[in-house]
């Protein structure tokens, strides 16, 4: 079921649950219904940014968005990672620039975000903060996992 989420058609349910690597192992990736307020609220960020950056509809592409406990377990996401509330996306404008370009873009921007993270120079993490939080604004990058977190937008 393909729910619109927010009034950006390009970032609903089928486009924030997809997975390749769900679909290749026969894992279900659907979110629960429990979660889907925190999808819409994803959903309704991400357009925010869209818009506000003046790209074009899907541009901004979504690498990973919702993900089911046993498919994070499964690409190595951290335990307690936001993809699991569906309140994470991971995303890419190779027409804006490298996500470095992108994440900066984004910092400047006046939205909510929770989390803003360049992971490994190769894409952007985005998140909202939960209902009840105010939103941190937490801009963090991290190229190894021996190395870890670094504050800040970090450009290698």
């Amino acid at each position: 079921m393909n729910l619109k989420l927010s009034f950006h058609p390009e970032f609903c349910q089928d486009t924030l649950c997809h997975s390749d690597t769900a679909l290749r192992c026969g894992l279900d990736n659907r979110c629960p219904p429990e979660l889907l307020h925190n999808l819409s609220r994803l959903s309704a960020l991400l357009g925010q940014i869209q818009q506000s950056l003046k790209l074009p509809a899907g541009a901004l592409k979504i690498n990973s968005g919702f993900r089911a406990e046993v498919l994070n377990t499964k690409v190595g996401g951290v335990p307690n990672s936001q993809h699991c509330l569906g309140m994470a996306a991971d995303v890419v404008c190779p027409q804006f620039g490298t996500p470095y370009d992108l994440a900066s873009a984004i910092a400047e921007l006046p939205c909510e975000f929770d989390q803003l993270i360049l992971e490994f120079g190769k894409w952007v993490h985005v998140s909202i903060a939960p209902p009840d939080q105010t939103p941190r604004r937490e801009c963090l990058s991290i190229f190894s996992k021996n190395e870890g977190y670094l504050e800040g937008l970090v450009k290698r």
